[in-house]
């Protein structure tokens, strides 16, 4: 069983699309549709056989969809996306058939292009006499 790293990551689900925020590096993610479905399931603590097999009643399923589900899994734990709980909660386990708008990948997207952005602290990178923020040295920016 599987929980958001709440100590490190921020999580949200918007029309069906996961996107996970790393605080301490700045590094967001995004999912494929059904990678959606699967971590959102995953956050809540459900029983990941269960999702599997929820994965596994959609029409089309592919017979090697458990060796990408466990990638997927490994990928999430990984990038720390995910800890271990211990023990599932009663979730209710569904999966739309319009998580299957990109098909039955199970795909992990890493993105930097606003790691300077997310990692600023607009607080504490305060200089009266340079203006908001100041960066540190040597990044091309002061």
């Amino acid at each position: 069983m599987y929980k958001l790293n709440e100590e490190k990551m921020f999580y949200d689900m918007a029309d069906g699309q996961a996107v996970v925020i790393n605080f301490e590096t700045g590094m967001y993610y995004g999912t494929s549709s059904l990678a959606s479905a699967v971590l959102d399931l995953l956050v809540k603590n459900a029983d990941p056989s269960k999702v599997l097999d929820a994965v596994k009643a959609l029409d089309g399923c592919p017979a090697d969809i458990d060796a990408s589900f466990k990638a997927f899994i490994d990928e999430l734990i990984a990038k720390a996306i995910v800890v271990e709980s211990g023990s599932s909660d009663d979730v209710d386990i569904s999966i739309d058939a319009a998580a299957l708008a990109d098909g039955f990948a199970l795909t992990l997207n890493e993105f930097s292009e606003v790691q300077d952005l997310l990692l600023a602290d607009p607080i504490h990178d305060v200089d009266v006499d340079a203006g908001w923020p100041v960066m540190g040295e040597g990044d091309g920016n002061n």
